[in-house]
């Protein structure tokens, strides 16, 4: 059975890193805000607005910026699991230094195309919402140790908590 990391808010830490890699998933999947991809093991991603030019380019380069789908998880909205970076407005599943924050053109993808399960990143904690049949997970912030497994063999999402410290504190 295949198992795969979702994660977003990654910092380049070397703990972190080694704790990811240590996990020996079948691949790392980032939903945005990944500070060094290059060093996380089978790793492919989207992008969220944190990440620099170099990793940008890295991803596209080495044919890991996610562009549709992988693994039954589409980015393009065309399968009934959608990964994204930015929370839907409404949902109540996008947090950020106690803020509820959410974004409407995520939304109104959602809204048009409606799929099953929608996952996203750019939010602090782990949460599921659901509303019209559309569940909509929160993966959590690695800043904060959260992220998810995933089994796309059985549709099955864990949540993860990583007891790992940081040098220092992000900053929102």
């Amino acid at each position: 059975m295949k198992k795969l990391a979702l994660i977003s808010g990654f910092p380049c830490q070397e703990d972190v890193i080694e704790y990811i890699n240590d996990q020996k998933f079948d691949a790392v999947i980032g939903l945005g805000d990944i500070e060094c991809p290059q060093f996380l093991n089978n790793f492919y991603g989207i992008l969220g607005e944190f990440e620099s030019v170099f990793v940008m380019k890295y991803l596209k380069k080495t044919n890991r910026l996610i562009q549709t789908s992988i693994y039954g998880l589409s980015v393009n909205f065309s399968d009934k699991i959608v990964i994204t970076h930015f929370p839907p407005k409404g949902f109540g599943t996008g947090i950020i230094g106690n803020f509820m924050i959410g974004n409407e053109e995520t939304t109104k993808k959602i809204l048009h195309n409606k799929p099953k399960i929608v996952l996203h990143g750019h939010s602090e904690y782990p949460s599921i919402s659901e509303k019209n049949g559309i569940k909509i997970i929160s993966i959590g912030s690695l800043y904060n140790g959260f992220y998810t497994e995933y089994y796309p063999d059985n549709v099955e999402f864990v949540f993860k908590r990583a007891a790992i410290k940081y040098a220092s504190s992000p900053s929102a």
